[in-house]
C-alpha cells in the first residue's frame, strides 16, 4: 500500500491514516488474504481517516463510508473490541457515529 514506516512510530497507524485513500484502505481490508492483524491495523487507520473526514469535509462526504465501518466492526468484533473501547470511550467527532 505504499504506507510510510518508521519503527520508532508509536501510533503508526494514525501517522498514515489518510481521508482520501479511505476507499482503497476499506479495499485492502475486505480482500480474502488480509490477515486479522491487517484487519486491526486498518480498521484503526480507516477510523482515524474517516474522523478526518468528518472534521474537514462534512457528513456527506463521510456518510459514504459509515455503513461500512459498523458493519465491518460489527461482523469482526474479536479483533476490533480495543479499537472500539479506544475510539467509543474518547470524545473523537465519528464517535458519536459508531454503533456501540
Amino acid at each position: 500500500m505504499n504506507l510510510e514506516f518508521n519503527e520508532s512510530s508509536q501510533d503508526w497507524e494514525y501517522e498514515v491514516s489518510d481521508p482520501s485513500r479511505i476507499q482503497e484502505f476499506i479495499d485492502e481490508y475486505d480482500k480474502t488474504e488480509t490477515s486479522d492483524r491487517e484487519r486491526e491495523s486498518l480498521m484503526e487507520i480507516i477510523l482515524d481517516s474517516a474522523n478526518d473526514l468528518l472534521l474537514y469535509k462534512g457528513y456527506q462526504e463521510f456518510d459514504k463510508f459509515i455503513s461500512w465501518i459498523n458493519n465491518r466492526l460489527e461482523r469482526n468484533q474479536e479483533i476490533h473490541q480495543a479499537t472500539m473501547n479506544y475510539w467509543n470511550d474518547n470524545d473523537f467527532e465519528i464517535s458519536n457515529r459508531l454503533k456501540k
